[in-house]
């Protein structure tokens, strides 16, 4: 049986809603920050951390670190969902925020590859437990007809930081040739910003109205919220795994068709510069569209795009400033389509396990990510270089144009109570 329907929060946008829109839009671009840095930086960082003689397996290390990072999200994900609806969004939020932002910062001192893979899942724990709360907190409220273009403006600030971390390494690695560590140090900068703001984040009228004991996972396998759950799931895994396997090597490719050692960061840079400022395009028109085609349209769409995409920037395109040039139609579509998470999941369940579940949803096929992230390190060791090896992957998205199927469309309907 659905949950009755609470009221909306607001029926228009005031103060409050905007005010958590910033917010929560700056903790985005934290995450976003926290989570490219390891992807522009990989080649650098690893060749300074690896012992010399492992320096030949060099990409399937850096698969190993985006696996550790994607477990240590999807475990804070999952974690992160369960708190926020036993505890609250605004709580579970702040310790999050305060968790990914020191040890993002830590990584900088790290003085192997294994002590910095611990400092990298602790990251991403913080991120995974970030995200369902503060997903939740802005659908909750903001008003309906906003939603969908809020939230897609909501997952626009995850690539403004992976825009921020291009820019600050072109300029710190290229330009001054500093060491890859400064990076990371300003990580830091999200634990200041939420300790002076802390008393200033509300917490959601529709989750103290509906509080309850946790949710588990045997609830969101039951009658009336299992065959979303599932599906929506499934489509995860299409979106996640696609990214992590394939999109996430991107800086990676490109700088492998560098052949000027000195000119390697400037094009991972830019390359990461201009996937960024696609994907930022992609999640906001994403919002625009879902509410104009729908939610199931839209993504559909965008899978069609990521299908077409991935052969020709990884197969098609063997010199580096094409490649580049590309990212910004890349990050459209493979990035873009990650707004589906922030328009859609939290219109499939209702407020007492809305954070558990769509943590779930975007956590829980993080781990199935990792194993992509590792096959793809290790294939692009084993057939020189990430081209092929992430080609392999791009199939991946047929999956979730069928799981799409399975799925509601709730554009126009109200935010389940």
């Amino acid at each position: 049986m659905t949950a009755p329907l609470l009221a909306e929060p607001a029926t228009r946008l005031d103060r409050r809603a905007w005010g958590i829109l910033a917010l929560t839009l700056v903790f985005w671009v934290a995450d976003g920050y926290d989570t490219f840095v390891l992807l522009i930086t990989a080649r650098p960082t690893l060749t300074e951390l690896l012992p010399v003689d492992q320096l030949h397996n060099l990409p399937a290390y850096q698969g190993y670190l985006v696996a550790i990072t994607l477990a240590g999200w999807a475990t804070g994900g999952i974690l992160g969902g369960m708190v926020g609806d036993r505890l609250g969004r605004r709580r579970t939020m702040i310790v999050a925020v305060v968790v990914y932002s020191v040890f993002t910062a830590l990584s900088a001192l790290a003085g192997n590859w294994w002590i910095f893979g611990i400092a990298r899942f602790l990251t991403g724990v913080g991120i995974g437990a970030e995200w369902g709360v503060g997903t939740s907190l802005l659908q909750e409220v903001w008003p309906q007809r906003w939603r969908a273009k809020g939230a897609g403006l909501l997952q626009s600030g995850f690539s403004l930081g992976g825009l921020l971390v291009s820019a600050l390494w072109v300029l710190l690695g290229s330009t001054l040739q500093l060491s890859w560590r400064w990076m990371y140090l300003f990580g830091i900068l999200p634990l200041l910003l939420v300790l002076l703001v802390r008393k200033h984040i509300p917490e959601s009228a529709l989750w103290s109205a509906t509080r309850r004991s946790a949710t588990s996972i045997a609830d969101l396998l039951r009658p009336g919220v299992r065959r979303n759950f599932l599906g929506a799931l499934v489509v995860s895994i299409a979106i996640t795994g696609g990214w992590w396997a394939v999109s996430s090597y991107l800086p990676s490719f490109v700088g492998g068709l560098v052949h000027d050692p000195g000119r390697v960061a400037f094009f991972t840079g830019w390359a990461a510069a201009l996937y960024n400022a696609g994907e930022i395009a992609g999640c906001i028109a994403f919002g625009f569209l879902a509410e104009s085609w729908g939610r199931k349209a839209t993504i559909q769409a965008y899978f069609v795009g990521c299908l077409v995409i991935v052969p020709i920037v990884f197969l098609a395109v063997h010199g580096a400033v094409a490649a580049t040039w590309l990212q910004l139609v890349a990050g459209f579509l493979t990035g873009g389509v990650y707004s589906w998470y922030t328009v859609h999941t939290p219109e499939l369940f209702s407020t007492a396990h809305r954070a558990t579940a769509i943590s779930m949803v975007f956590s829980g096929s993080r781990y199935i990510a990792m194993v992509g992230a590792v096959l793809t390190g290790t294939l692009a060791t084993a057939l020189g270089g990430f081209g092929r090896a992430a080609a392999i992957f791009a199939p991946i998205y047929l999956i979730g144009m069928i799981a799409v199927f399975f799925l509601p469309e709730t554009k126009g309907d109200p935010l389940p109570g």
